[in-house]
């Protein structure tokens, strides 16, 4: 089963075995799904199923490599070359505009 991409995942996904990051990466992964919808949606529609969207994998996709991308560009003095953010975020966004009404609730007023 599925589950909303949450701190514990994304620490997987970058390898941070410690809990030292953790309020960073909370914020960038806070940052990450905000500009996701936000990027789709108006994320203040009442109309918008977030529960039903964070289980997607497209939004899952692009929270992962946004909440990564965000975390090797913290610094402007990096191991990591600085990059833009990778093509898959923007592929998944297009794939969630794509299908954007499975996740608007049809108001039957």
């Amino acid at each position: 089963m599925r589950l909303p991409v949450d701190l514990e995942k994304i620490k997987s996904h970058l390898r941070v075995p410690h809990n030292l990051e953790d309020p960073d990466i909370e914020d960038y992964l806070y940052f990450a799904k905000n500009d996701i919808v936000e990027a789709v949606f108006d994320s203040h529609d009442n109309n918008l199923n977030k529960k039903d969207l964070e289980m997607d994998p497209s939004f899952q996709k692009a929270v992962i490599m946004l909440t990564t991308y965000y975390h090797e560009n913290r610094l402007m003095i990096s191991e990591v070359r600085q990059r833009e953010a990778p093509f898959s975020v923007t592929h998944a966004i297009h794939t969630l505009r794509a299908h954007k009404d499975r996740y608007l609730k049809v108001d039957d007023t």
